[in-house]
C-alpha cells in the first residue's frame, strides 16, 4: 500500500493529524495455517483493498521531549477503513501522561491508555491485523510482546478489539551522571489487559508488573531496556523478563 499523513501545529501545545492510504492484502492459507486465517478468509476472502483514513490530536505541554520532568501528553487517534473499500473498521485510542515532579532528581510518570475497536457496515469484527495487543516494553513490560488477551488452541495470541494498559513509574538519574540528559534509570509498575469480542471488560483479569528500566537517547536513536517481574499472572502467559525497544520511549 501507500499513503500519504500530515502533522498541522495549531497553537503552541496542539497539534492535527490526518491521513489518507491505500492498502491491498493477499492471504494464502496452507493446511497448518492459523485457524484465525482460515476465519478470516471465510469472512472477507483471500484478497482485500482498504482505504484508511486516519485522524488525531494531541496535546503536549511537557517542558522537554528527550527529558521531560513536567507536564502532560495527551493524544487522540482514530484510524477508519472507510467505505470503497473491502474492510470497514474503526480503531479509536486515547493516551493520557502526566509528569510530577517529586523532587529535583524524581520524576513520577502515571500513563493510561484505551482502545476501542469494531466493524460496521458489512463488516461485524476488526480484522485480525488490525486487532489491539498487549504486553511488551511499551505496554505491559515482564510478559512477551502482543502475547496478552485471548489465546487460539495452540495458546497463540489473537489480539482483541479492546485494550486497556496503564503505569506508574519513577525517573531518576543515573548514579555519578547526575547532569547527563541523554539516559536516566526508572522504577515502574504496569498493569492491563486485551479483550476480544463478546468478553466481558473485566478488571479482575489485568495483568501486573514491576521492574527495572533504563531510557537512553543513544547516537542511534531512542533506546528503552527494561527488566519486568510479573506481579499477577495466569496459566498459559508468555513470560519475557528482559526488554528492549529501539527507535521510541513513550
Amino acid at each position: 500500500g501507500a499513503g500519504i499523513r500530515y502533522g498541522i501545529p495549531v497553537t503552541e501545545t496542539d497539534t492535527i493529524n490526518f491521513g489518507l492510504a491505500y492498502e491491498r492484502s493477499d492471504i494464502s492459507l496452507v493446511s497448518d495455517s492459523p485457524q484465525r486465517y482460515f476465519d478470516y478468509v471465510d469472512t472477507f476472502g483471500e484478497k482485500n483493498t482498504t482505504i484508511k483514513g486516519d485522524i488525531g490530536w494531541a496535546r503536549d505541554t511537557r517542558n522537554s521531549f528527550f527529558y521531560p520532568t513536567k507536564g502532560n501528553y495527551q493524544r487522540v487517534y482514530g484510524e477508519f477503513g472507510l467505505p470503497g473499500g473491502d474492510l470497514n473498521y474503526y480503531k479509536l485510542n486515547y493516551q493520557h501522561q502526566w509528569f510530577i515532579p517529586m523532587t529535583d532528581v524524581f520524576t513520577l510518570l502515571l500513563n493510561g491508555e484505551v482502545g476501542y475497536g469494531g466493524g460496521y457496515r458489512n463488516n461485524n469484527e476488526l480484522p485480525f491485523f488490525k486487532n489491539f495487543y498487549g504486553g511488551g516494553v511499551s505496554s505491559v513490560r515482564g510478559f512477551a510482546t502482543s502475547s496478552l488477551g485471548p489465546k487460539d488452541n495452540d495458546n497463540r495470541a489473537l489480539g482483541g478489539d479492546r485494550r486497556v494498559v496503564g503505569s506508574m513509574e519513577l525517573f531518576f538519574p543515573l548514579p555519578r551522571v547526575k547532569d547527563d540528559k541523554s539516559v536516566r534509570l526508572s522504577v515502574f509498575v504496569d498493569a492491563g489487559n486485551v479483550y476480544g469480542k463478546g468478553e466481558k471488560f473485566d478488571v479482575g483479569e489485568f495483568r501486573y508488573s514491576t521492574g527495572l528500566a533504563l531510557t537512553w537517547f543513544s547516537p542511534i536513536g531512542p533506546l528503552k531496556l527494561s527488566y519486568g517481574i510479573p506481579v499477577k499472572r495466569k496459566p498459559g502467559d508468555r513470560i519475557e523478563r528482559f526488554q528492549f525497544q529501539l527507535g521510541t520511549v513513550f
